[in-house]
């Protein structure tokens, strides 16, 4: 049992790295200090192109990112793959916000946030990857290989 309490203990830790991964992307699109000039440079298709390729996406996948940090938090057995996916996922949405330059004139801190971001998802998946080495040595286990030599 012990073995299952480091192992969730990894796996909290990484939910929760994902939780402020999310956090750290959304305080720089809604959050942070905006320079309303360049907004108002933008012509009306330049900021309903943000709004539908940027803020309505983020919108739309806060709730099932919440859910895999929830899922991720509670003290049962499960699979590392729904927040490993997450992870990857956060890191493909940070790349897609990159590349919508004209969002960095109009909100100067977003690269930062980015920054912030891309630093709490590596160590999201660090803390997976310790989860994973540490689910492959759970005491009391014999791998196939072991039962083969014994008999």
């Amino acid at each position: 049992m012990p073995g299952f309490a480091v192992r969730y203990a990894w796996r909290g830790l990484a939910a929760s790295m994902v939780a402020v991964a999310w956090g750290t992307l959304g305080y720089g699109l809604f959050l942070s200090p905006h320079d309303q000039q360049a907004w108002d440079g933008l012509e009306a298709g330049g900021r309903f192109a943000a709004n539908l390729s940027v803020y309505l996406p983020y919108l739309a996948l806060t709730l099932p990112v919440a859910v895999v940090v929830v899922l991720g938090l509670l003290p049962a057995p499960r699979l590392l793959s729904p927040l490993l996916a997450t992870t990857v996922g956060i890191a493909l949405f940070v790349w897609w916000v990159t590349v919508q330059d004209y969002l960095f004139d109009a909100q100067p801190q977003l690269s930062a946030c980015l920054v912030g971001c891309v630093a709490a998802d590596a160590g999201a998946v660090g803390a997976l990857t310790a989860a994973w080495v540490r689910a492959g040595r759970q005491p009391n286990t014999a791998s196939p290989r072991d039962a083969r030599q014994v008999a």
